[in-house]
Order: C-alpha cells, then sequence, then structure tokens
C-alpha cells in the first residue's frame, strides 16, 4: 500500500512539471515581423491602390495571425504615436482607415514561412488634399468581434501608411528649438536636442547636418540627421525632438566655446530649408587651471625678458637708470665713446663682442670650453630667457595645430526612448 502511494505521489509530481513545461513552451515569446514596415504613397482622389504586406514566421511551429487597420496618430515629441480604431459610422469615408479594405479573416502561416496579406486604398473622390495616416495592425490575438479570445503571448506588428494626397499642398516647417542640454560641460561630451516643428497639412522629414566646430572654427564633428532613413518624419501640425550625443576624447586644446550649426532642408524635392545654431562651453576645471597657470607664468616670463633687455638696451646706450643719467661707453673697438643710444640689437653685439674678445689668444681647447661655461654662467639671464622664449613659441605653435587638426575621432549616437544606437557618420 505505501509503495501504490509513492508511485500515485510520484506520477502526480512528473505530471506537475509536465504542465509546467508545457505552459511555459506556450506563453515563449514569439517571433513575428512584417514587411515593409512603411508605406509612404501619393495618391490623386479618386484612385484605387492595391498591393500587399508579408507577414514574417521565424518559429519553428505553426501560427495563426489576424489583420486590422487602425488610423495613425502622433502622441509627444519623440517620434511615437498612438492607433485609433475606426468607431461608429464609418459611410462618410473621411480618414485613411476607411479607405483600406483588408480581409479580417484569420491567416495561417507555416513554420518558418510567409504569407501575403493583400489589401486595397480606395481614395474617394472628395479625399482632402494633404498627408492621411494609418496602420495595419498583425497580431496573433484577435481583436474583438475575430473570433474568440485565448490565453496566449500576444505578439503584433505594424505596417505604417504615409498617404499623400495631391492638391492644395503646404508644406511648412520651422525649427522650434536647437540646444545643447548642458551648456557648461567638463568634459567634450554633449547631448543635442533639435525641435522641428511641422505646420503644414502633409508630413516632412527634414534632412541634413549638425556641424560642431571648436572655438578656432575646426570642425569637430558632423551629426547626419535622417540620413538614409525612411523614418524620422514630422507629422502635420505636431513637433518631433531629434535628441543626439556627441563626444570626443579630451585634449588640452578642446577647452573653449563650441558651436553646433544645424542645417536642414525638407519638402518632397528638399528645395526649402532652416537652419539654427546651439552654443556650449567645454571647461574642465582641473585643466583650465593648469593652463591659466601655465599662461600666467608665460606672461610673467615675457614681461620680465621684455623689461630686462630694455634695461639692458639704455645700459648701453649710457643711461644711468639709477640717476637717468647718459654715461659715456667704450666703442666696438675700444677707441672713442658714443653718447648716443644703441640699437635695438645692441645687447646681443655686445655679448657676442665680448665673447670674441673672451676666446682671442686662449691656447687650448679645454681653456676655450671653460671661457665659454664662464660667458654663459655670466650671460645666464640672457640664455634663459632666449629658452623660456622659445618654449613658449613651441608650446603656442604645437596649441594652433592641434587646434585648428580637424583629423580627430569622434562619436555621434541618436537617443530615442531614452534608447541610444551609433550614427555612421562617413
Amino acid at each position: 500500500m505505501t509503495l501504490r502511494i509513492k508511485h500515485i505521489f510520484s506520477t502526480l509530481i512528473l505530471a506537475c512539471i509536465f504542465f509546467a513545461y508545457a505552459s511555459s513552451a506556450t506563453a515563449q515569446s514569439q517571433s513575428l515581423s512584417v514587411t515593409p514596415p512603411l508605406f509612404q504613397l501619393s495618391v490623386s482622389p479618386g484612385n484605387v491602390w492595391q498591393s500587399s504586406v508579408k507577414v514574417v514566421n521565424s518559429n519553428p511551429y505553426p501560427i495563426t495571425v489576424y489583420a486590422e487597420v487602425v488610423n495613425f496618430v502622433a502622441t509627444g515629441e519623440t517620434g511615437q504615436g498612438r492607433f485609433l480604431p475606426i468607431e461608429g459610422d464609418v459611410s462618410d469615408k473621411k480618414t485613411l482607415a476607411e479607405w483600406i479594405e483588408i480581409v479580417k479573416i484569420p491567416h495561417t502561416i507555416a513554420a518558418e514561412q510567409s504569407k501575403d496579406i493583400s489589401f486595397l486604398i480606395d481614395v474617394p473622390d472628395n479625399a482632402p488634399p494633404g498627408g492621411h495616416y494609418a496602420a495595419i495592425l498583425i497580431s496573433t490575438q484577435p481583436t474583438a468581434g475575430q473570433g474568440p479570445a485565448s490565453v496566449q503571448t500576444v505578439q503584433s506588428v505594424t505596417s505604417l501608411f504615409f498617404l499623400r494626397i495631391e492638391g492644395d499642398i503646404e508644406e511648412v516647417g520651422t525649427v522650434r528649438e536647437f540646444r545643447a542640454l548642458d551648456a557648461f560641460v567638463g568634459v567634450p561630451d554633449v547631448t543635442l536636442s533639435l525641435r522641428f516643428e511641422n505646420k503644414g497639412n502633409v508630413h516632412l522629414q527634414p534632412k541634413g547636418d549638425i556641424i560642431i566646430t571648436n572655438m578656432w572654427g575646426t570642425e569637430r564633428g558632423r551629426i547626419p540627421v535622417n540620413y538614409r532613413s525612411n523614418f524620422g518624419n514630422v507629422l502635420p501640425q505636431s513637433i518631433r525632438d531629434f535628441t543626439f550625443s556627441w563626444r570626443t576624447d579630451f585634449k588640452v586644446t578642446d577647452i573653449g566655446r563650441y558651436k553646433a550649426l544645424a542645417t536642414l532642408a525638407y519638402g518632397v524635392d528638399g528645395i526649402k530649408s532652416v537652419d539654427a545654431v546651439a552654443y556650449f562651453w567645454v571647461i574642465p576645471v582641473k585643466a583650465t587651471l593648469i593652463t591659466l597657470l601655465v599662461l600666467g607664468i608665460f606672461i610673467t616670463l615675457i614681461t620680465l625678458m621684455v623689461r630686462a633687455y630694455i634695461r639692458r638696451v639704455l645700459s648701453l646706450a649710457g643711461v644711468d637708470m639709477s640717476q637717468k643719467e647718459r654715461l659715456p661707453i667704450p666703442s666696438d673697438s675700444g677707441e672713442t665713446m658714443r653718447t648716443t643710444y644703441q640699437k635695438a640689437a645692441a645687447p646681443i653685439k655686445h655679448g657676442v663682442l665680448d665673447l670674441r674678445a673672451r676666446l682671442r689668444d686662449i691656447p687650448t681647447q679645454k681653456t676655450r670650453t671653460a671661457v665659454v661655461i664662464d660667458f654663459v654662467i655670466q650671460y645666464r639671464i640672457f640664455f634663459l630667457s632666449v629658452i623660456a622664449l622659445t618654449t613658449i613659441i613651441a608650446s603656442l605653435w604645437w596649441y594652433v595645430q592641434s587646434a585648428t587638426d580637424d583629423d580627430q575621432t569622434y562619436e555621434v549616437r541618436v537617443i530615442e526612448d531614452g534608447m541610444s544606437a551609433p550614427v555612421m557618420t562617413e
């Protein structure tokens, strides 16, 4: 009796495991896709247009899908929209969803196969000109009135319709706002927000570039807007916020004010354009303080060198800086006295003559070396000034070359719904 109870108990456990596994397999997500995801059409009133959407079943088992036509309207500024089912009496035929005819019966698609679902767009003669928007929803669960509901994982995909009715078309777009979310950053990593407003009656797709330059006018980044894309449309009487991030490796020469220039074209022929400018600053505190300190040292050294050189010129010219009077000085030959001011190059010339006089009649190379060393020590301020000036010039040359070098890598990403994706910048 005990063995029989154990056998029944074991059977129940195995059955529970089996049903739990079966439920998990039934509830697993299904892979479903539709192509094309977007139809962009231009149709005249009174015309009929026919086509189909291909539904692809990538699952290793057959699935049944249902098709429904709904209207599509923009919501918010992130490019999202919402679907509005056809309600009430549809005899007036005012919306695109009412013009699309599709078979709503269940469609069974074999495992790892696809099926074309045909539809027809019958545009009425009195269709208003401008843009009209709808979608075909393909779902694994029927909507109300299409069949019994069942407990399953619902998977749905959409194919959007952007229909343009010829007639009195208004293509009017403008940049409502263009700015950097942070006007001051510590590293070259900035998020840019571009809000494009469509004031017309048809959808617009602004295309162009955002060029980022540093304070020297050198290009530091180029962001393509809607490059090689069928999406990125702005529906009539709505605003869409295009958000991008730009970053590059930090260098000391990146400190300063940056300019982002957005130039966009829109319209069927792309002949209309708008532009906008945004500014931001890259100011790392530590690097900026070090740069200011180095700059202050350079300015101080230059000032001291100029003053020392002027004093030397006046001294050679016979001016006693303490008594404010001229003193006689020997000429280059030592035979005559001159009372006029020396030329600006007099200190250098005087030093060269002094070195020549010291090296005259020196018998050995070792003695000559010692004389040169003594000469450098005596004129150490001059030589240190030359070294400092050379360093300053070399540093300025390096800074300008680095700041104006446009061969610098950068990264651009487009941000949508909190998610970011890299953008090709070639």
